[in-house]
């Protein structure tokens, strides 16, 4: 069976609910020896949007077939900006929309380019991680400006968040934004997010869908995180995660519990859990679909490493690979409280962007 190897690992290391083992209440001192990066509210931004703007559409991972996006670009011509288009958008290669060169190309372009105010990924899919290291991070720096994407982006989001200090946003792509699917919800908050240059306050949660406390608990820090299995990939790499004093948010597709379990426990040893100040579980979409009988289930699993974590937890998070998609900014300070009715919330306390030139 594809995965005996690891349920066998699973049981050697701890019956699931008998609590925690002494090896895990161990942190790694290799993770305790790394260098302390500050996460704080100097972070830098670029300017909120304005109808009449410019933005970006850049391909930095797969391709998408022009009917499955062109629909995204009359969307955002609809609500009033001008859209710009990166080469590579329009070009597949095997996995990749274009090369790596290329895409990594199109990215430094956008960001120094002073008309592009905001830059949307086209879709996510894999390839992200291989233009981190062709980025001119420095230049980057000083040009800030909302990048907005999600799952394999999530390379993106910590590459830039780690290396040039800026704002960036897990957010629909233009893939999204085209999708049949597309939620009053999403279509919303994507344009309240890109406009607003104060702090976006509570997040609002769609009807009937509302967050979860799971232990209860309140906790302040930088958002950041995103896809848990990119998260995963980048640790031991220039790029990884340290999240020291953040607030994590993790989200996930098409990946089985103990799939998630061994990416919990690995980033438990490697003490990212450790560092966080806190941890907001988002969409875990197609999870459960494939079980055998007495797995456990994908919320039984964040219920557990919740537990070993003991800090404020939240579950149900309406972000990820779902309809409702909501705008969330990493790079921010936010605060997160988990009631003990079981109610939960998380406010932005700072502002993703700044105010555009023409602000009254």
């Amino acid at each position: 069976m594809k995965r005996m190897a690891t349920l066998a690992a699973f049981v050697a290391a701890f019956s699931f609910f008998g609590g925690v083992t002494a090896e895990m209440g161990v942190m790694d001192a290799r993770a305790e020896a790394r260098q302390t990066v500050q996460h704080s509210e100097t972070r830098s931004r670029g300017s909120a949007l304005r109808p009449g703007d410019c933005i970006g559409i850049v391909a930095p991972a797969s391709w998408l077939e022009r009917e499955k996006w062109e629909k995204g670009v009359r969307l955002l011509k609809k609500h009033g900006y001008r859209v710009k288009l990166a080469p590579s958008c329009t070009t597949a290669n095997g996995f990749f929309a274009g090369t790596d060169s290329a895409r990594a190309s199109d990215l430094n372009h956008f960001f120094a380019d002073d008309e592009v105010k905001a830059i949307i990924c086209l879709r996510g899919g894999y390839g992200s991680v291989r233009v981190l290291n062709k980025l001119n991070y420095t230049e980057i720096a000083r040009h800030p400006k909302l990048l907005i994407g999600f799952s394999d982006i999530t390379a993106l989001h910590t590459a830039l968040g780690e290396k040039s200090g800026i704002v960036t946003v897990h957010g629909p792509m233009l893939g999204s934004l085209a999708g049949d699917h597309l939620t009053a919800y999403t279509e919303q908050e994507f344009f309240r997010g890109i406009e607003s240059y104060e702090p976006l306050g509570a997040l609002p949660t769609p009807k009937g869908a509302p967050m979860k406390a799971v232990i209860p608990g309140e906790a302040e820090g930088v958002l950041m995180g995103g896809n848990l299995s990119i998260v995963l990939s980048l640790v031991g790499t220039p790029y990884e995660l340290k999240g020291d004093g953040a607030l994590l948010f993790l989200e996930d597709v098409g990946v089985s519990s103990y799939q998630i379990d061994r990416a919990l426990y690995q980033l438990w040893q490697n003490g990212l859990l450790h560092r966080v100040n806190g941890i907001l579980f988002g969409a875990f979409t197609g999870g459960d679909d494939d079980l055998d009988p007495g797995d456990p289930t994908t919320a039984e699993v964040i219920d557990y490493y919740a537990r070993l974590v003991g800090k404020p937890v939240i579950k149900d998070v309406p972000a990820g690979h779902v309809s409702n998609n909501a705008f969330l900014p990493f790079g921010v300070r936010a605060t997160m409280k988990a009631n003990d009715d079981g109610t939960a919330s998380l406010v932005f306390d700072e502002a993703a962007a700044l105010p555009p030139k023409n602000a009254k």
